[in-house]
Parts: structure tokens; C-alpha cells; sequence
């Protein structure tokens, strides 16, 4: 379902235009519907497509990637190159469709960076089914923690410790690392702890044999036997993940408001979810300056357009602080769009899609890349370097109240952040604490790099597609890889909201 902006009622005319940070995938699909793919029939076929898929890869990126002339990062060439090989050196050993996916993911993590890559589209069905050593692990603060067992020697909150000798490190890079995820960014600890001791089939990762742990009994060895994983361990796993996820809205828990925004990508009833919740905040902002803590509910987001998390910043703290002090924040920031031809065409084709659906707020912003874009691409420029019309203003100046500011909200705000909370979802905290009152309280955040505004490109074979950053931000105030530490770390198991409101009112 495709977003529509214009129903959001939202001005952008006071707020620098090269400051958006609204994600194309957040306006149109990121893939058009195709044809179901045709899947390779043997061993060779398989490894055939994994190579020129892998070759599609690097050449789609190289073609159009930011980072191919960022001065900024004159290494992303032999990154680029490194990632192609790590991955090529795999295919001698694809067979099916787990090798497939295994490289695709082999070549993604490479570039470190979750605005590129690629990725494998390919069902369930056509992989084995997830084995599991009986028992599930999550990754809590600063150690890999039993969450659910079927094994009467193991109790959900034991610690595991090692498995063969290796540390949970180790076992990290080794099974985990290698081929998603981020290496450097704690909160993707969080995000991929599941996969640890969980056999996605990937040919090459070595299962454990034999682990150690800590338990409310003392040390404990156990030889691992690894089977299909149960429908009740998945479910266990994904209420683990981040707990029960709340519709968007405005609910009370006596003196503790609970402002859920699940999703920064919501369809029409999202849409609708989202404009009742602002005018509910506004309706009732003399009751939510009584109130104990507004918690602003990320779980489970997964980004998407800055657009709906500013507009609960507004909502709560005023308008006018919002968009000064994002202004602000921004001053310094330059958005380099890269005008190659894919790149270039992507985005006039947004400019026609806003035109279609009558979607207004961000038009002259696409209008002005695309025309920009094919100017520099006719002049052989790699950039169209987006000018900034609004005068800068100092943070100093932003924090000034004005006379027609709304009374300042003084309650405590508690942001309540997942592992996986990247792009969109990292606006939103930027925006938050921009907030002397506002804390937040959970995970490490992930992180991005300065590479925004995704596209994607299908494979030929139909199996997966290359994603591929349209700009990069350049002086961006939240550098590149830089995450958010909680100002009140929760390592509990238990996710849930009821779980998660009594340790909020423990810490207030």
C-alpha cells in the first residue's frame, strides 16, 4: 500500500527542503510485483545464478553508488571490490537455494551498511525449516541468554557461556556476522541473537557440538542435538524479539501515557491511526503535562519517513521548537544526490508518481533533485549538490522561546528503543532528544551510514534484488555508524508492554 503523504496535512514550507529525510522506499514499493522467479533445478545452475547475480551486484553498485565518488570515504572502491570476492570465493560450494542466499548475504555485509547490498527473495518453502539445539538465546546487555527451552537442564535467563571453545564472540562472528548484520554496532547484537545457536541451513556455518553454560545451578555442559525448531519456540522467539506489538495510538496506563509508533511505513489505516493520535495528543496535552511519562513505544519500527515522528514531536513539544531545532541540528548539513542514469531516472520517476496521486508536500523537493540530477548527469558531474535556501540558525537561537510558542512541556519522556532501530526510526531520536526531558530507556540503537534515500534494482533471475543509497548526507549532526546509547539500559527478557511499564514506573 502505498503511503499518501498528502493526507498527512503537514507544511514543509518554513523547514529547509534539503533537510527531508524522507526514504523513497517510504513513497513507492521498493518492488514492483513480478512473476513468481523460476528456481535453478541443480547444484550447478544454482552456483551459475549465484555468481552473475553476485557480478549484477557489484556492478549495479558500482554504477550508482554515492560512495563510489564520496571524497569522504575514498575506500568504499576496495570495499566494494572486497565484498564481490568474499562472496564469489563462496560459489564453488552453492548447491541450492541456502547457498544462494548465504552468498547474496555474504555480499551485503561486505559494505556494512544497511541502505546497501542486496538481498535474496526467495519463500520459505524453498529452504529447509529452521533447526534449533532446543532451546532459543537472546542477547541481553552484555551476555547471550537463554529465552525459551524445551531442555529440563536449561531455564529461560541462563547465560550461555561458549560452545567448542569459542567465546559468544567468537560464535558471534563466526555464525552471525559473517553474513548479516554489523559487526561494530552493539544493537545489532540485540537484533541477531536468535541466530547464534539456530541452523538456517547456511552450508557454511559448522554447527556446535558442545556448549557451556551458567545456570541458577552452576556450570553446565551440554552436547547439543539440533532438530526442526516448533512452531511454539518461533512464537516464543518473536515475543522475545521485542515484544507485543501495539496498533499506533494514544493508550493510558493511569498516570503513564503510551504512544505507540510500530511502524514509520504505515498503510491508509496507519494513516488514519496516525492523524487521530496527533489530534489526540493535541486534545489532551493538559493531561499529558500531569502526567507521569509519556513513553514514545518504537518497538518493532523499522523505519521508513521521518515525517510521522515529527509530527508527534510537534505534537508534544510545539511546532515552532520542533522545526527550529531540527533546523538547527541540520544547519551544516549538504545532501549530494548521485546522478547517475538508474539514479537519475528512479527519481523523475518518483516526481510523476507524487504528480499521479497528488502527493504536493514533497514535490518541489523531488522536482528539484530529478531536474538537478539530469543536469549533472548531462554535464558529466558524479553530484547535484542540493542547495539549502533557508538561513541557517544556530542551536543557540532554536532553543529561544518565542511569543507564540505553546506552554513547554515539562514531563518526563521515555523513548523506548529496540536493537533495530536504524534510519526513520533514528530521525525520531534524533528529533526527541533534541528535548532536555527525554530519556531513553531500552536497547543500543543500530545505526546508518550517510547513505539514504534507497532504490532497488531486480536480479535477472528474478531471485533477489541489489539496494542502492540515491544521496549521501554530507556534515550529517549524527555521523556515519554513530547509534544511541539508552540513558537507562533494559536487559530484562521479557519485552512485553506490561513488562516494560513496571520497569519504567521502577525507574522514574
Amino acid at each position: 500500500m502505498k503511503t499518501s503523504i498528502s493526507e498527512t496535512q503537514v507544511s514543509i514550507n518554513k523547514v529547509s527542503m534539503t533537510k527531508i529525510a524522507v526514504s523513497l522506499s517510504a513513497l513507492l514499493p521498493l518492488l514492483a510485483a513480478a512473476a513468481e522467479p523460476k528456481l535453478p533445478q541443480t547444484a550447478v545452475e544454482w552456483a551459475s545464478t549465484a555468481k552473475a547475480d553476485i557480478d549484477a551486484a557489484f556492478q549495479i553498485t558500482r554504477d550508482n553508488h554515492p560512495g563510489m565518488f564520496d571524497p569522504l570515504n575514498p575506500g568504499f572502491g576496495a570495499q566494494l571490490e572486497q565484498a564481490r570476492n568474499d562472496a564469489l570465493a563462496l560459489i564453488p560450494r552453492v548447491t541450492d537455494a541456502t547457498g544462494y542466499k548465504a552468498v547474496i548475504g555474504r555480499f551485503s555485509t561486505g559494505l556494512q551498511d544497511g541502505h546497501a547490498g542486496a538481498y535474496a527473495n526467495i519463500e520459505d518453502a524453498d529452504v529447509p525449516q529452521t533447526r534449533w539445539p532446543g532451546f532459543n538465546t537472546v542477547w541481553r546487555g552484555d551476555s547471550l541468554r537463554v529465552s525459551y527451552s524445551d531442555l529440563p537442564q536449561l531455564k529461560r535467563g541462563d547465560k550461555v557461556l561458549g560452545c567448542d571453545g569459542k567465546s559468544v564472540d567468537t560464535l558471534f562472528d563466526e555464525r552471525v556476522f559473517q553474513f548479516q548484520g554489523e559487526k561494530q554496532q552493539p544493537g545489532h547484537k540485540w537484533r541477531f541473537g536468535h541466530r547464534v545457536l539456530a541452523d538456517y541451513g547456511n552450508p557454511f556455518i559448522s554447527l556446535p557440538e558442545r556448549c557451556e553454560f551458567d545456570t541458577t545451578k552452576g556450570k553446565l555442559s551440554l552436547t547439543l542435538s539440533w532438530s526442526v525448531r516448533p512452531e511454539a519456540a518461533l512464537e516464543a522467539l518473536q515475543a522475545d524479539f521485542n515484544g507485543d506489538r501495539l496498533p499506533v495510538g494514544l493508550s493510558w496506563h493511569k498516570d503513564i501515557a503510551w504512544v505507540a509508533m510500530p511502524t514509520f511505513t504505515p498503510d491508509e489505516n496507519d494513516i488514519a491511526a496516525y492523524n487521530k493520535l496527533v489530534s489526540e495528543l493535541t486534545a489532551q496535552r493538559d493531561k499529558l503535562q500531569q502526567a507521569k511519562a509519556i513513553v514514545l513505544d518504537l518497538r518493532h519500527n523499522q523505519g521508513g519517513s521521518s515525517l510521522w515522528s515529527e509530527r508527534i514531536a510537534k505534537a508534544l513539544w510545539g511546532d515552532g521548537r520542533v522545526s527550529r531545532r531540527l533546523e538547527a541540528r541540520g544547519a551544516a548539513t549538504q545532501v549530494w544526490w548521485r546522478a547517475s542514469p538508474g539514479n537519475t531516472e528512479y527519481v523523475k520517476g518518483v516526481v510523476k508518481e507524487l504528480q499521479t496521486e497528488g502527493q504536493t508536500e514533497y514535490l518541489p523537493y523531488f522536482t528539484e533533485a530529478a531536474s538537478g540530477m539530469a543536469t549533472a548527469l548531462r554535464q558529466n558531474e558524479p553530484f547535484f549538490k542540493q542547495k539549502d535556501e533557508v538561513k541557517a540558525m544556530s542551536m543557540a537561537d532554536a532553543m529561544k522561546e518565542l511569543p507564540e510558542d505553546i506552554a513547554p512541556l515539562t514531563t518526563a519522556v521515555i523513548a523506548l528503543v529496540p536493537g533495530q532501530c536504524a534510519s526513520a526510526c533514528l530521525d525520531a531520536l534524533d528529533a526527541f532528544k533534541l528535548f532536555d526531558n527525554t530519556r531513553l530507556f531500552g536497547a543500543p540503537s543500530s545505526a546508518d551510514s550517510t547513505y539514504m534515500d534507497i532504490r532497488t534494482e531486480a536480479f535477472s533471475s528474478g531471485l533477489g534484488a541489489v539496494i542502492i543509497p540515491n544521496k549521501v548526507y554530507v556534515n550529517r549532526s549524527r555521523g556515519n555508524g554513530e547509534y544511541y546509547a539508552p540513558d537507562l539500559p533494559y536487559n530484562g527478557l521479557d519485552w512485553s508492554t506490561e513488562a516494560l511499564l513496571q520497569a519504567i514506573r521502577q525507574r522514574l
